[in-house]
């Protein structure tokens, strides 16, 4: 009976001991050093991520050619010299590949984000585009690897943009949303096609009544059809969570008609979601949704320089655009704050439109001040610097 008791402690011992029971060499965890924690002791709940900080200056750097652009046709000379001095003036390098090349690696698969709302007239210029390319070519990146898109097939052939085998791919997020990349709102919004989570209603043939559907079949659905299409939920665009590495944003000067302003931030955001509608009309006005959504990492953390293309300014009427509002400012900014950026095209907006006594587009555009609360950049104009480039 006493060789029972003795045999059955030593096989307890043996199976209790971490390190018999995990056939591992002795060693110190480490975790070993650690303080104790009671598994009464109560876990205060984390603290709310607090805004990076934002520069006490941010600097935007503006060229200016009056002969860029005539009669909405731009002079690409020109054009290229202005990308190659801005980029160059931003990086503060000295030649154009080596400007490109601080921003991005050969390795990198660059997408230049477009604004193709308003095209022909009033769309980023293909122009700017051949610019930017030429200079990451330099640099470098082959045009495979190189990928302009925006949302939609076909203004971005109307803007003017076509693949090329020694300039870039055309991609477009319309039908190509990433279903695990999901943004949501309290909002919720009217789905259309193009939409990922839209559904075709069934035609109402002759008034039958529709047939029942089978348990089994039933049971098959993996989730239910949203015949309303009303969704608080959007997707971010599959080109930018799985096609591109590294995004240059080339946004217009350019007012809009829901949210006051479509500019660098706009264009990285709203322009890259499905079911934006909710996100941009009253009573919102893009606010906070535009500076949550340029928030989230998947957004904001690929994006290495903003030019805005002001060759073409439009102050009233947009996305769709009319003449009567454009201006022939032959301007080019960047900057790698977009806040910054957008602050400075939401000034010069309002005073076109003062001079043409339309209400400012700051007082529906207050979705810049939240940007600037959300850590995303300057939207105070006395801590912006603008610098001309000769």
């Amino acid at each position: 009976m006493l060789l029972r008791v003795v045999v059955t402690l030593l096989i307890c011992g043996i199976v209790s001991n971490p390190i018999c029971s995990r056939g591992q060499s002795a060693q110190a965890s480490p975790a070993s050093n650690a303080s104790p924690v009671s598994p009464q002791a109560t876990v205060a709940p984390e603290e709310p991520p607090t805004p990076a900080p934002v520069p006490a200056r941010s600097v935007v750097y503006r060229v200016e050619r009056a002969q860029a652009i005539a009669d909405y046709e731009p002079n690409p000379g020109m054009v290229r010299r202005m990308v190659d001095d801005l980029v160059m003036a931003t990086t503060g390098e000295q030649t154009v590949s080596s400007a490109w090349g601080s921003l991005v690696k050969p390795s990198d698969i660059v997408g230049i984000k477009v604004c193709a709302n308003g095209a022909p007239l009033f769309s980023t210029h293909p122009a700017v585009i051949n610019a930017i390319v030429a200079g990451l070519i330099e640099a470098g990146v082959s045009p495979r690897n190189i990928v302009v898109w925006d949302r939609e097939e076909k203004l971005l052939k109307v803007a003017g943009f076509r693949s090329r085998t020694d300039g870039y791919r055309l991609m477009w997020s319309e039908g190509n949303y990433d279903p695990k990349a999901v943004i949501t709102s309290p909002i919720s919004g009217k789905l259309i096609y193009g939409d990922l989570s839209f559904v075709s209603k069934p035609p109402d043939t002759l008034g039958e009544a529709p047939m029942p559907v089978p348990k089994e079949q039933g049971k098959e659905r993996k989730r239910p059809r949203n015949l309303d299409n009303l969704s608080d939920e959007s997707h971010l665009s599959n080109v930018l969570t799985h096609a591109v590495t590294k995004v240059i944003n080339v946004p217009v000067l350019s007012d809009h008609v829901f949210c006051g302003l479509s500019g660098a931030l706009f264009n990285m955001t709203i322009q890259n979601l499905d079911n934006w509608r909710r996100l941009v009309q009253e009573p919102v006005h893009g606010d906070p949704s535009i500076p949550e959504a340029y928030a989230d990492p998947r957004v904001s953390d690929k994006v290495v320089l903003h030019i805005m293309d002001g060759l073409i300014a439009l102050y009233a009427g947009a996305p769709i655009g009319d003449a009567n509002y454009a201006v022939h400012y032959g301007t080019l900014y960047a900057s790698k704050d977009p806040v910054a950026l957008d602050a400075i095209a939401l000034k010069k907006i309002d005073q076109w439109r003062a001079e043409a006594q339309i209400e400012p587009a700051s007082k529906t555009a207050k979705y810049l001040q939240t940007a600037f609360t959300y850590g995303l950049g300057n939207a105070d104009l006395n801590k912006i610097e603008v610098v001309d480039v000769r």
